[in-house]
């Protein structure tokens, strides 16, 4: 009888140890990607982001990245290569992200030396497993639409 109530002392533990283990997946804490987009103009910049906090729901990052714009025909568009920082907000735990991002985009203008800064806004889908792996983005926002493609670490 003893040997019994250990037995399902033992089952009952190790059943409500399984039971209790939270199911949250903790999505990776770097990524890097190439980011293009049209608009107004164009930009492609190559990107690092770096988690910054993760909640229940919600996860940030900060990213931080390196590219080119370029205008179509004669608008106010400064065009060059340039710079960006900004706060990415993830929704979700699994594969599938509702996106959203805010930053400044610093371009320096290759015609005549001034700079140009552009708001980044933008809203979008991200494919990321927790684990890590291929990234993909797809994104609208205030200078068009655009993609990514990377990898997650």
């Amino acid at each position: 009888m003893k040997k019994l109530l250990l037995v399902i002392t033992i089952l009952t533990f190790a059943l409500n140890l399984n039971a209790q283990s939270n199911d949250t997946n903790e999505l990776s804490k770097n990524s890097v990607y190439l980011d293009t987009g049209l608009g107004y103009g164009g930009q492609v910049s190559i990107n690092y982001e770096r988690q910054i906090y993760s909640g229940e729901k919600l996860t940030w990052f900060g990213r931080v990245g390196a590219g080119a714009a370029y205008k179509w025909r004669n608008n106010n568009i400064s065009s060059g290569p340039g710079g960006l920082a900004a706060i990415t907000m993830l929704t979700g735990k699994r594969n599938n992200h509702f996106e959203l991002n805010a930053g400044t985009f610093i371009v320096s203008n290759s015609d005549d030396n001034n700079s140009g800064v552009y708001p980044l806004l933008d809203a979008g889908y991200r494919y990321q497993k927790p684990n890590g792996g291929f990234v993909f983005k797809a994104k609208i926002g205030i200078l068009g639409l655009g993609i990514g493609l990377g990898y997650a670490f």
